[in-house]
């Protein structure tokens, strides 16, 4: 009964489960949203998967000290995920491993989704405070360097216009029965290897699905284990061997279901010099800038995803620019008012969405690389005000026809001319 007791606790406990002094540790943090009435019970069943058996297994055959924090329910929160991070202190040779499973989208900062801690049909605003992106946790986590650092966000990556999908009723991915775990493999992928992983479920523009035993990726990932890290594989997986199979299974999932999924990562693991489980890397040498050096062209600070956000959006303005009369104006008007309240955060900051952040700029390079952007600010500050324009009148739509076509064709023209500058 203690032991019991003692597994329960080590498991649900969340923030504060304490850990042995001097050992390396599994930072587990696992965020899912458990209530949401169309994905909240196969989010449950991933959430129950990871904390119960999958974090726990990890520390246990690894030789790590379990730190767990899991958040479901009413507590997966945006602001317990900022307290989290804030307060996570990590040493040289721990691992830090993030999971969420929830809904999403892009808000076309880049290719990976915002997560939503909270309720998804909330209003834009709220969506817009309650939102993380992916991609800004992965960073924040690697700036507490840790030795391995794994980010994982199961959650769609398209439009919050777009209706989310339903659950699918079919079972696609065969459930293996576990094997008996090998503690060697797991040693060996979560001691033996040092760097970083950042996985989406799903590319831009495309929605993550789940079926009943839950998340397509959750339960792809959970495949893998029970194959890979069994004592009847005979090979230790590596890393890129552990998440092909995973992306594989994940995609094989979507295809049975005619559905398009695919998962998409950037990852920089390499063995630790010599095994040895847990050796700390050697940080890597950053490169040296020298005064001679050629600064870096403008297209590498290019937001791909924002100029492939405003490609998405010209068809709407365009038709509506050559479509719209007094017959369609009430048509147009609403499609117009409901893409305007998806995408003002987006356009409001348009002339910083276009350039990904140049801290890593060196110093001597930002007056050129400001000179060379200064014809942005003018074009995105009068695309802001037409569109301004627009939208007062979608409330009116028989005045919305005069405007629009004053409007549009103008705010059309700037818009194709940051495609023409910047889309190389």
């Amino acid at each position: 009964m203690r032991v019991l007791a003692l597994l329960f606790l080590l498991c649900f406990a969340g923030p504060g489960t304490t850990s042995s002094l001097g050992q390396a540790k599994l930072h587990f943090i696992v965020f899912a949203d458990t209530d949401d009435p169309t994905l909240g019970d196969a989010n449950r069943k991933t959430y129950n998967y990871l904390t119960g058996n999958y974090g726990p297994n990890v520390a246990r055959y690894a030789g790590l000290s379990l730190e767990m924090a899991a958040y479901s329910g009413a507590k997966c929160l945006a602001t317990e995920l900022d307290q989290k991070l804030d307060a996570l202190k990590v040493d040289a040779d721990d691992v830090v491993l993030f999971y969420f499973i929830g809904h999403g989208w892009n808000n076309r900062q880049n290719e990976y989704p915002s997560l939503i801690f909270g309720k998804a049909n909330a209003d834009r605003a709220t969506l817009e405070t309650s939102s993380r992106n992916l991609q800004t946790i992965y960073e924040r986590i690697l700036a507490k360097k840790p030795r391995l650092a794994l980010v994982i966000g199961e959650a769609c990556n398209k439009e919050r216009s777009d209706e989310p999908p339903v659950t699918s009723k079919r079972e696609a991915i065969p459930m293996d029965a576990p094997e008996s775990a090998d503690a060697a493999k797991y040693n060996a992928l979560f001691r033996n290897y040092a760097g970083s992983l950042i996985l989406s479920s799903c590319k831009r523009n495309q929605y993550s699905f789940s079926d009943p035993k839950g998340g397509w990726l959750g339960v792809s990932w959970q495949v893998a284990t029970n194959r890979l890290l069994s004592s009847k594989t005979k090979e230790k997986p590596t890393w890129d061997q552990f998440i092909k199979t995973v992306v594989k299974l994940t995609e094989s999932a979507a295809a049975k279901n005619n559905q398009n999924q695919n998962p998409q990562q950037q990852m920089a693991i390499r063995p630790v010099q010599g095994g040895g489980g847990g050796v700390p890397p050697k940080p890597p040498v950053p490169p040296v800038v020298t005064d001679q050096a050629p600064c870096p062209p403008l297209d590498s600070y290019v937001n791909e995803t924002a100029l492939a956000g405003i490609r998405e959006d010209l068809p709407l303005l365009k038709r509506m620019d050559e479509e719209i009369s007094t017959d369609n104006a009430e048509q147009f008007a609403e499609k117009f008012d409901t893409f305007y309240r998806n995408q003002k955060n987006f356009y409001d900051s348009l002339n910083q969405m276009l350039f990904y952040d140049q801290a890593d700029m060196p110093e001597r390079c930002r007056a050129g690389f400001q000179q060379d952007t200064r014809w942005v600010k003018p074009k995105t500050t009068e695309i802001i005000r037409r569109y301004q324009i627009v939208v007062k009148m979608s409330k009116q739509p028989q005045q919305l026809v005069a405007q629009a076509r004053s409007e549009l064709p103008s705010l059309i023209r700037r818009l194709e001319e940051i495609l023409e500058k910047l889309d190389k």
